[in-house]
């Protein structure tokens, strides 16, 4: 990496007559650079680390926080596309977007602070399917240095869905047309990521746009060579593509709960090719129960999700909680949400409504 620090740039003067005694050279610091393998850099999210220091990010909401002095703070990172973006939050002050291009990157999380101490957040914006971000190194200013690690909260929730659950139609165009500069999706905005803050947990996103329990929004499945909800939560980058793929351990995180909002892709061709009620109810329920297997402690709630209105999703969702026969896995009833008319994923309001609705029930059934 090429250093920033700006080297001091003499003048020599000299005459005929007479010479300036030599002086010593003006005292400068370097930029310190950090490796991401340091434990004082908290990563976020179910990330894949692999190489500790070459962490990769698929999901949204992943990233990492930390704690520093200094005036500014960059970060190396390279991206697999130029559809890519991260929020950035520093001393949790206003969600600040930065758009990735790719390739590999120097990008500027902040400049002109005070010497500190301050903390700085990373989320990754976007999904999986719009590009993996690969972080490198962190880059201190002159005399900056980094701090004791963030302490993280105690409470942990994991999200699981589709789209809406990752935040895709957060920043939904009012004028229905393509801004590249400005995504759509926000998974810091998202219903789970503002439940996190609100109760003071940790969350992990495990989301894909398009895609349901059985079968994504084009019915294809795993027969197709394309993966669903019950294959995307054992791995912590997500894809079709088996050398793409990289797995998670379930022992690095244990949440205390569980939101499952998954359906409205499998119900996508539902007036063409009709889901088995059995097929799907059955799977169903395997799935919560696997989510179960994994993490014995966690209260699980299930939810039919924002966008789709047929009662019989709701029907269907409620048979599978009642075929585990398990008191701490329930069902919790969603509102419909349709998005601004340009979009049908719910907007940033209506994320914020879609957090009150599930807040008072995870307090409830949590103690919190």
């Amino acid at each position: 990496m090429k250093s920033r620090t700006q080297m001091p740039l003499f003048a020599v003067m000299a005459a005929a007559a007479f010479s300036l005694p030599a002086q010593p050279p003006a005292a400068t610091g370097a930029n310190l650079t950090v490796a991401m393998d340091d434990a004082r850099i908290v990563l976020l999210g179910q990330i894949d680390t692999t190489d500790a220091r070459r962490p990769r990010l698929g999901y949204p909401g992943t990233g990492m926080i930390l704690r520093l002095e200094g005036g500014a703070l960059s970060l190396r990172l390279s991206s697999t596309t130029d559809t890519s973006a991260l929020t950035v939050v520093i001393d949790h002050g206003a969600p600040a977007l930065k758009m990735l291009r790719k390739g590999e990157q120097t990008l500027v999380l902040a400049s002109g602070l005070d010497p500190g101490p301050h903390v700085a957040e990373v989320y990754k914006r976007t999904e999986t399917w719009q590009g993996v971000v690969t972080l490198t190194s962190i880059e201190l200013s002159a005399g900056g240095s980094l701090l004791s690690p963030v302490s993280l909260p105690a409470r942990k929730l994991l999200f699981v869905g589709d789209s809406v659950t990752c935040g895709a139609g957060v920043d939904n165009n009012p004028k229905c047309n393509e801004e590249p500069a400005h995504p759509i999706s926000d998974s810091y905005h998202s219903f789970g990521m503002d439940l996190g803050r609100r109760l003071d947990a940790q969350t992990h996103l495990v989301c894909y746009g398009g895609r349901g329990l059985d079968r994504d929004y084009r019915g294809l499945g795993v027969a197709e060579g394309v993966l669903n909800a019950p294959q995307l939560i054992d791995l912590s980058i997500p894809s079709d593509d088996p050398g793409s793929r990289a797995t998670w351990d379930y022992r690095r995180w244990t949440p205390d709960a569980i939101v499952v909002s998954l359906g409205t892709n499998d119900f996508n061709l539902e007036g063409i090719r009709p889901l088995s009620e059995e097929k799907f109810v059955t799977d169903y329920a395997h799935f919560l129960k696997s989510l179960r297997a994994e993490y014995p402690g966690a209260f699980i709630l299930t939810t039919e999700g924002a966008i789709v209105t047929d009662p019989r999703l709701r029907r269907y969702v409620q048979e599978a909680v009642a075929q585990t026969a398990d008191a701490r896995i329930a069902w919790v009833p969603a509102e419909h949400y349709p998005g601004n008319g340009c979009n049908a994923h719910p907007d940033a309001p209506q994320h914020l409504h879609m957090a009150d609705d599930l807040e008072p029930v995870l307090r409830r059934v949590l103690g919190w």
